[in-house]
Parts: structure tokens; sequence; C-alpha cells
């Protein structure tokens, strides 16, 4: 089955036909997004998901669920996290961007390529004095492959998790009981010290001088993949 998530906007007419074209799917659950925000217009969106949650639910099973629609790195990771649990209960997910704010479309986008789902957007449908009675046509839009980083960089971005204080601090978080100063640690220090040249190259770690030492944390692009 099929779980697509709709992102609530205030074009009632163009979400229910955007629905509708996807008919065939054989989706099984709808899940309406809405803002955590209290942004401008954000009362009618949470006023016409409810609105839609009567309509659709004769037909499916529907939720209304929440979204931040001001930080688009974290609206991602949360999308991503949802797909994520989907996919654990055995359905996969459709994101209908058709109603969205640009930057939720970004996020949408984002969690779309990282997940390998599906995401479909509208091209509204205007009258001769142009005002909005739906939609023209849906089109899925194409996704850009991502290459996932190996098994022992994500092991890393993992540990970093809450930030360390130093690369020994990480060395012991990956490696309980290893003794410091033994041989081993010296290669397990070269062995980290390149794969973190590389994720910081990427943009998922950040590294600061404090001190002597010098602090590790992971960046918001590090939080969308570290759960996959």
């Amino acid at each position: 089955m099929i779980t697509q998530v709709v992102f609530v906007g205030l074009h009632k007419e163009r979400l229910v036909e955007s629905i509708r074209a996807l008919r065939e799917e054989p989706v099984g659950k709808i899940i309406l997004m809405v803002g955590e925000q209290e942004l401008p217009a954000e009362s009618k969106v949470k006023k016409l998901a409810e609105e839609l949650k009567k309509e659709l639910e004769t037909v499916y099973d529907v939720e209304i669920d929440k979204i931040d629609k001001k930080n688009t790195l974290r609206a991602a990771k949360q999308l991503v996290d949802l797909i994520k649990k989907e996919k654990e209960n055995g359905n996969d997910v459709l994101l209908n961007a058709s109603g969205s704010l640009r930057n939720v479309s970004i996020a949408a986008y984002i969690a779309a390529c990282v997940t390998n789902s599906r995401i479909i957007t509208s091209i509204p449908k205007y009258d001769e004095k142009e005002n909005e009675i739906g939609i023209e046509e849906i089109l899925e839009i194409p996704l850009i492959p991502v290459m996932l980083l190996p098994k022992e960089q994500i092991q890393i971005i993992r540990a970093i998790d809450g930030g360390v204080d130093s690369l020994d601090e990480l060395i012991l978080r990956l490696n309980p009981g290893i003794n410091k100063g033994d041989e081993k640690f010296m290669k397990e220090r070269s062995r980290i010290s390149h794969h973190l040249s590389k994720l910081e190259d990427m943009g998922f770690v950040r590294r600061q001088k404090a001190g002597r030492n010098v602090r590790i944390e992971r960046t918001p692009i590090a939080e969308i993949i570290e759960g996959l």
C-alpha cells in the first residue's frame, strides 16, 4: 500500500483534484501536513485540513501531522523520519507537493531523493477570469540519485550525536574499552581523522577549536541521513 503525504495550503480544489488524480494508485493512507508555527493564514490551513480529513476518511485512513515551515533542513529531517516509519510499517510513500510553500517543497524533494520516494506536484488550472479552479496536470518530479555514505562514516556521524569535545572522545565512543595510547588507539585515531576530513569537506560535520581541543559537531544535513 501507499501512504500519500499531502502538504496542505489554501487551495482546496487543487489539493482535492491532485488526490483524486491518483485514485488508480493503491493509496490506503493519507497524511495531511500543516505547519508547526502559527504563520499568517495557518489557522485557515489547519481548518482546511480538518475539512479534508472529514471528506477523505470515508475512503482513506487519514491523519493530520505537523511540519516546520521555516527551517527547510529540519522539515526534510521530519519527512525522512516519517517516511522511514511508514516503510517500516510496509507502506511506500508518495509526497504530494501540490499545495505546499516553496521551502516546504524543497524539503519534500530533499526527503524524496534521500529516501528514494516518489514526489508529485501539479499545474494549476484557471478559468477565463484567471481564478484557480483545480489542476491542469499532475507532474511526477524526477529524483536526483543520492549516494549514501559508507557504513563506517554513518557510524561516525551517529557517534557524534550531541557533539564531542575532542577526537579522542569520539574514538572512545566508537570503541568502548579501547586503551588510550596503545597501537590500536593510534590506528583508530588516524582512520577516524581521515574520515572526519572527508565528512567535513562534504558538509556533514564541523570542527571548531576549543582551547587545546577541537570540538566536533554534526551539521543539520547529517541529521537528515543519520537515521537511514
